[in-house]
């Protein structure tokens, strides 16, 4: 008995257990059946929202290409901008351009309508800094003590010249290794007049109307021309034979000029003597007529001798010097000549040396084939028509001398046929 009721209570807890399994059952059941209707809900949201995306990114698509062609725009406007700026003069007077450009030409993120902004504005101002003259204080190197860099003031004239305003030096833009530009005085200034024209600016009023030099290449053209062989270099570029030939081009002035001088005066007193007939010995006539007093008794034949010496005496001052003007502007040329066939060898050697593929080894030789010859020509020519004058007037004065001794041969011969 105590068995049966032992079991009994237990089917009795059995089924108790059972009643309360089924239970949870059915609650789990039922919440699974809640569950399943909910992610159906879910599912059918997920599946309109994804055609929503899908709409949505169409859109975002659509737009961002056209965005994306206005950055790729923009991004090419820039590159073709930002050179021009960086080496523009008015980028160091308007700083921070070309950085401001280019953080936004680099950048990979979509940029904001201010920043984009920035590219328009640049252009419009550089375009407005090209009708400007103004004054700016920048680094600029080479104007500090032996080369340094030092902050100094600036002219401008528009975005193409500028130079500093102190000592009137002309300045250009340099690129450093790293891409960012700087300001650097050129090695040598441009001569021909431009650093006075720039002082010129410099000193105008406001409304005075003054020449100014503009340099469209900024700066290549001045660069150039301060490159362009001075006076001093195409006398260096003459080598010894040039040097020689400037010598004696310049003993032919002096004796030229020289001689011109002399002649001339001579010339002017023996037309006063011949005026006169003052005998002395002040110049040739007056010597002739001085040997003339001193042999007014002698016959015509002595008179006339002595007459002729006394011209002979008087010959080698007036010619003098014109033999050797005359040789100088002989051998000037052929000095010359000299120097080019110096300058041939010259540059034939260089040729065998080193080949003809770099013309610049060939060009010191050829120099100074072309220099020496021009030297050659410039010293001959003036001294020939310096030779030409100095006979022409050597030639007047010593018929001066003739004319007057054949008039006193004369006079002495009619005198003595009226005596007989």
């Amino acid at each position: 008995n105590e068995l049966s009721a032992e079991n009994t209570q237990r089917l009795k807890e059995f089924q108790q257990d059972k009643a309360a399994q089924e239970a949870k059952m059915s609650d789990a059941k039922n919440a699974l059946a809640a569950a399943e209707g909910r992610g159906r809900a879910l599912g059918d949201e997920f599946d309109a929202n994804e055609a929503k995306l899908g709409d949505l990114e169409g859109q975002v698509n659509a737009q961002a290409g056209d965005f994306q062609e206005l950055l790729g725009q923009f991004r090419s406007a820039a590159g073709e901008t930002m050179p021009e700026i960086a080496n523009s003069f008015s980028n160091f007077d308007y700083t921070g351009r070309v950085e401001g450009i280019a953080e936004i030409a680099e950048a990979r993120t979509l940029p904001t309508r201010a920043q984009l902004e920035r590219l328009p504005k640049a252009m419009l101002q550089e375009m407005i800094a090209q009708s400007e003259v103004k004054a700016f204080n920048s680094t600029v190197d080479g104007v500090g003590p032996e080369g340094s860099n030092a902050d100094v003031e600036l002219l401008r004239v528009g975005v193409f010249t500028a130079a500093t305003t102190d000592g009137k030096k002309f300045v250009e833009v340099r690129k450093k290794s790293n891409g960012d530009t700087f300001l650097q005085v050129f090695p040598q200034q441009p001569s021909g007049g431009y650093a006075s024209a720039m002082g010129a600016l410099m000193s105008a009023g406001p409304d005075q109307l003054v020449r100014a030099p503009v340099d469209p290449s900024k700066g290549n053209l001045f660069g150039i021309l301060g490159d362009l062989p001075k006076l001093s270099d195409r006398l260096k570029d003459g080598g010894p034979v040039g040097l020689v030939i400037i010598v004696l081009l310049a003993i032919g002035l002096l004796l030229g000029l020289y001689k011109i001088f002399s002649l001339s005066t001579m010339g002017g007193a023996m037309r006063r003597t011949a005026k006169t007939r003052q005998a002395g010995d002040g110049n040739p006539l007056a010597r002739v007529f001085e040997t003339f007093e001193q042999n007014r008794g002698s016959d015509i034949e002595t008179l006339e001798l002595k007459l002729d010496e006394q011209i002979l005496k008087e010959t080698p001052r007036i010619e003098r010097f014109n033999d050797i003007i005359k040789v100088l502007a002989a051998v000037s040329p052929l000095l010359g000549l000299l120097g080019t066939v110096i300058g041939m060898i010259i540059t034939f050697t260089a040729i065998t040396i080193y080949g003809a593929g770099d013309p610049k080894l060939m060009a010191g030789g050829i120099s100074v084939a072309l220099m020496t010859t021009v030297f050659g020509l410039v010293s001959a020519i003036p001294l020939l028509l310096i030779h030409a004058v100095a006979s022409s007037m050597a030639r007047g004065n010593q018929q001066i001398l003739d004319e007057q001794a054949a008039g006193l041969i004369a006079e002495k011969a009619e005198s003595l046929r009226g005596v007989a």
